[in-house]
């Protein structure tokens, strides 16, 4: 009777140590997806940092490009009240485009 278990043993050792083997296999393949998904992770934040950078390098242009348009139209203006009014700029009128810097 004692060889009855001994064998019983020996055969639930083997089957134990395959399912150690499959336990180990799955472990190595959760460790390596965590790896894979934190490098994701990284290269998502790098590509977030990057873009963000671009939108604002994109939003500071576009005041700068507004503020331009602005100048442009305050200078059009004083020109066309000029030319409504006496045809030539007067001081004041010139010493406003002057100071707009526009051109």
């Amino acid at each position: 009777m004692n060889e009855d278990f001994t064998e019983l043993v020996e055969f639930l050792d083997k089957k134990f140590e395959n399912i150690d083997k499959k336990f180990e296999k799955v472990e190595n393949d959760i460790k390596e997806v965590r790896d894979n998904l934190s490098e994701f992770k990284d290269d998502v934040y790098k590509f977030q940092d990057e873009v963000l950078g671009d939108l604002e390098m994109l939003k500071q242009e576009k005041m700068m490009g507004d503020d331009l348009t602005k100048r442009k139209t305050k200078v059009l203006e004083i020109h066309n009240t000029a030319l409504k009014d006496a045809k030539i700029l007067s001081k004041d009128q010139v010493a406003q485009v002057n100071n707009l810097q526009v051109f």
